[in-house]
């Protein structure tokens, strides 16, 4: 017993010298960052921590695991209660607890940085390529069996002497070739923006519209929204033609690129709804917005996991599950967050998404608009 006594000793006293003011090692005195004079082991000025200026390799080493841990292991924390938490997070921020977890904006930064990525990579349907190899093989055998039969036609007008073989097989040909010519159309149709330029259908230029309007009386002409879309379908249908597979495409690609800004722009509106919402509160507007950008960092990265899910046929059933997931969280955010019965809490959720679905619906409208105003 005196031995394991005697033997714990020196380790007390280790521990109590170090937490009554043992000298803590430290390789510099002052900050190598910014020079002021360190009082423990991070600096309080600019955050820098003291590590000796050349480091060998262990030092190194052990620094770099250290500092993974210190931030990637925030992230990968501040993920784990962002999916499985709903409303923590936002909560954990306006009580003023931040520093153990990932930041928000830098996290809606990259989450939503690696979901557009994901989202404008994804590949085309391997069924629909296949439909499409399928219809052009079709084609072309379609083709060569009219050729073939065409060449079987007049040997057989060659070795009869009539004609009429030869005519047949010209009109199976030309048969073929129209079918053919009918499917590419009605693709090339298909896969077109549908943009309607009847209203300028008259006009081959925006002199010739502007000219036709002054020749109305005051009270007919178009008002200033009216010329605004008249003069720009003149120029969208004088720079496209008949090229409706450009117009849609490009289209697409410049709404597409709006994609992100929208939602983005939404941001403060999702915010607002809540203010309103839980106005007898008493949360700042500050607060709301933390919560619109940690619910933003979940959709994000829910999304991409369900678009990641997806690529894979057999694990369909988790991109289901996560798509109900989306729908409930916030939900349990709200509950979590302003603390309100159950009732309060789902009959604000449906007020709320039945407003921001008309909110989404006028920004898609008008990123429509302005896509359509710069082609």
């Amino acid at each position: 017993m005196m031995d394991e006594l005697g033997k714990s000793i020196p380790v007390s006293e280790g521990m109590v010298d170090a937490e009554q003011g043992g000298e803590r090692k430290q390789p510099n005195e002052f900050c190598l960052n910014c020079g002021t004079k360190l009082l423990d082991t991070f600096c309080h000025h600019c955050g820098q921590k003291d590590i000796p200026q050349r480091q060998t390799l262990g030092e190194l080493w052990t620094n770099f695991i250290s500092s993974f841990w210190s931030y990637e292991g925030k992230f990968f924390r501040t993920t784990k209660y962002l999916i499985t938490k709903p409303g923590f997070l936002a909560q954990e921020y306006c009580a003023g607890k931040r520093e153990s977890y990932y930041h928000p904006a830098r996290m809606y930064v990259f989450i939503s940085f690696v979901f557009f990525l994901a989202f404008f990579s994804i590949p085309e349907d391997p069924e629909e390529d296949k439909e499409k190899e399928e219809v052009e093989l079709t084609e072309a055998d379609r083709k060569e069996i009219a050729n073939k039969t065409k060449k079987g036609f007049d040997k057989l007008a060659k070795i009869t002497g009539d004609s009429t073989f030869t005519s047949l097989g010209d009109s199976i040909q030309k048969q073929v070739s129209a079918n053919t010519d009918t499917v590419k159309s009605k693709k090339k149709k298909d896969k077109g923006a549908n943009f309607n330029f009847d209203d300028v259908k008259d006009y081959k230029s925006i002199e010739a519209y502007d000219s036709a309007q002054l020749t109305k009386p005051e009270s007919e002409r178009d008002n200033w929204f009216e010329r605004l879309v008249s003069k720009r379908a003149i120029h969208v249908r004088n720079k496209y033609g008949e090229d409706s597979e450009k117009l849609g495409e490009e289209f697409v690609s410049a709404f597409k690129d709006n994609f992100s800004k929208v939602l983005f722009y939404l941001l403060p509106f999702f915010a607002l709804l809540l203010k309103l919402l839980y106005i007898r509160r008493g949360y700042y507007f500050s607060e709301h917005l933390v919560f619109s950008i940690y619910y933003y960092n979940f959709f994000y990265l829910a999304g991409t996991l369900q678009i990641l899910v997806g690529l894979v046929p057999w694990l369909s059933w988790i991109s289901t599950f996560i798509g109900f997931w989306i729908v409930l969280y916030l939900i349990f955010a709200m509950k979590r967050m302003y603390k309100q019965s159950w009732g309060k809490t789902i009959l604000k959720y449906f007020i709320f998404g039945f407003l921001f679905i008309i909110l989404v619906g006028i920004a898609f409208a008008i990123s429509a608009f302005a896509v359509f105003l710069s082609l």
